[in-house]
């Protein structure tokens, strides 16, 4: 089995030169990745939207809204998201806002009101990708 290196670019300066470049199995470069199809993205496209959604996902207040969004059944009104914090509810909605451009959160106009539940095909990259790194 062919190996090549997995680097995820900007590793100079690091202090620790060939850290994120140590061989590793073509099956397990990919796996990362699986959420998103191949035909949609190249590799490069792939890794920089799983960085743009794990830079969505750092945030504690963005954490948390996942966590309440992921334990519903149903969507949830912003407003009840919102009572759940001490923060403004535009505070809330930017955060919302950030959520639903990084493809975590689905979004759902009901008269006046947004709905809001888990996009679980926009997280499952994210669980992957983690899992795939994960060593026994």
């Amino acid at each position: 089995m062919a190996t090549e290196l997995a680097t995820f670019g900007g590793t100079e300066g690091l202090g620790t030169p060939g850290l994120l470049a140590e061989p590793v199995g073509e099956s397990r470069r990919e796996e990362p990745f699986k959420g998103f199809p191949d035909t949609e993205f190249a590799e490069e496209a792939r890794e920089d939207a799983l960085a743009a959604a794990f830079k969505a996902f750092s945030h504690p207040v963005r954490m948390r809204i996942l966590v309440i969004l992921s334990c519903q059944s149903d969507p949830m009104c912003v407003c009840h998201i919102e009572s759940r914090f001490t923060l403004s509810q535009p505070t809330i909605s930017h955060h919302l806002r950030l959520l639903r451009k990084a493809g975590l959160v689905n979004s759902e106009r009901r008269g006046t009101w947004i709905y809001y539940s888990v996009r679980r095909e926009g997280v499952q990259p994210l669980y992957s990708f983690m899992t795939s790194i994960i060593r026994d």
